[in-house]
């Protein structure tokens, strides 16, 4: 290591990646860094579909998320040094990608200049989430790194229903999804979007398995962000669904699901904005959904509300209609939306809310995954889709104090 710690100049790191083709782009970053850092190497370690390990990219090259260096930093989203290895984490908006390596050569002292190269990386980290984020639009390298094993086509598609970014911290919320697939993939989807004045989130569970249930779901999704980017408020949104599963789906296919919406700023009405306390009035569409789950004060409870009948479900004499009904939020609150591959089935003995309390102090990307491993733990090979979002109300503004991408 030379004596003045070199800065980042992010111009040519953004050359050097898009010099390249876009599934070249990280390695031309990593050499690109290698250099400017005078360190003897620089991996990018992507983290796996499973959530269990971080895979080298390129090559394969395994390490364990639990007991290593490398899953710590991805963990607890903070730079590891150790020795001559640094750990960084890669991360934009909470959403956790991979760890970034970074070995100085053996012999040196850093001593003096740790604190500023522990900066200088952590920047570094950052960066490279965007580079990853974009990159990634353009090719299958990193999807496909991600992946121990192929993908059935019902997975195939279900996986492309799903958002890009499984976590997102948003000031005033963060939220988490996992989705544990059976071998044969059914209809389960989540979704969110945060916009300027409201943030949706959908969990949909299509009847059926396999590729059937995947069109299906198709269907739900596609139709729930119609209605939402014309502007269509939940139960709008629930409409479009079962208005689509009229026109294109068979008369026994139907889909449960949640509905929800909360607003984000000032801009949303009064009677539907937040208190001046952190409180939140979401609104709510269960179409024929198992109910959500609770978590305030160390204890769960279920969150009983009425129930329409399921999209694309019709009963002779029962008016289809889709309401919205108001459940309040206090800073602090953590809310669980389920599918019910998580407690039906070869589930029915797995200790639901046992589980979301070993993980209640945990960052919701942390807590699903936790939450998901121990059910497949327990369970083996679910016999249906098993499908988690956990939604964190903080109150306040969705302004952050971040640092490296993710909260601090």
């Amino acid at each position: 290591m030379t004596d003045d710690v070199p800065s980042l100049d992010l111009a040519e790191l953004l050359v050097a990646a898009e010099d390249v083709s876009p599934a070249s782009a990280v390695t031309a970053a990593a050499d690109h860094l290698r250099a400017r850092l005078d360190a003897e190497g620089v991996c990018y370690w992507i983290a796996d579909a499973a959530g269990r390990r971080l895979l080298s990219a390129p090559g394969r090259d395994r390490l364990p998320i639990t007991g290593s260096a490398a899953g710590t930093a991805w963990l607890e989203q903070r730079l590891v040094d150790d020795e001559r290895d640094w750990w960084v984490p890669v991360t934009v908006r909470g959403d956790a990608h991979g760890v970034l390596q970074v070995t100085f050569p053996d012999g040196g002292d850093l001593t003096e200049d740790r604190g500023r190269i522990a900066a200088l990386l952590e920047g570094v980290g950052h960066a490279l989430g965007y580079l990853l984020v974009a990159n990634q639009l353009h090719t299958d390298a990193y999807e496909e790194a991600r992946r121990s094993e192929p993908f059935a086509l019902s997975m195939e598609v279900q996986r492309r229903l799903l958002p890009q970014a499984w976590v997102c911290e948003g000031g005033s919320f963060t939220l988490a999804g996992w989705l544990e697939p059976s071998s044969k993939a059914g209809g389960d989807t989540f979704d969110y979007i945060a916009s300027h004045d409201r943030l949706t989130v959908t969990l949909t569970d299509a009847v059926g398995h396999d590729v059937e249930a995947a069109l299906l779901a198709t269907l739900a999704v596609n139709a729930l962000r119609g209605a939402r980017r014309a502007g269509g408020d939940v139960t709008a949104q629930g409409h479009a669904v079962h208005e689509a599963f009229a026109r294109h789906a068979s008369p026994e296919q139907y889909a449960t699901g949640l509905l929800l919406e909360l607003p984000l700023d000032s801009t949303s009405a009064p009677e539907h904005g937040t208190a001046r306390d952190g409180r939140v009035a979401a609104r709510v569409v269960n179409a024929g959904h198992p109910p959500m789950r609770l978590m305030r004060g160390g204890e769960v409870r279920s969150v009983e509300l009425p129930a329409d009948l399921p999209f694309g479900l019709d009963l002779p004499g029962v008016a289809h209609r889709f309401a919205a009904h108001e459940v309040e939020l206090q800073p602090g609150d953590r809310l669980v939306l389920l599918t019910d591959g998580m407690y039906e089935g070869s589930a029915d003995d797995f200790d639901l809310d046992a589980a979301l309390l070993k993980a209640a102090d945990l960052h919701p990307r942390t807590a699903v995954q936790e939450v998901a491993h121990a059910f497949r733990d327990h369970v083996g090979d679910p016999d249906d889709d098993a499908t988690m979002l956990v939604l964190d109300w903080h109150g306040g503004t969705t302004r952050r104090q971040t640092s490296g991408g993710a909260d601090h």
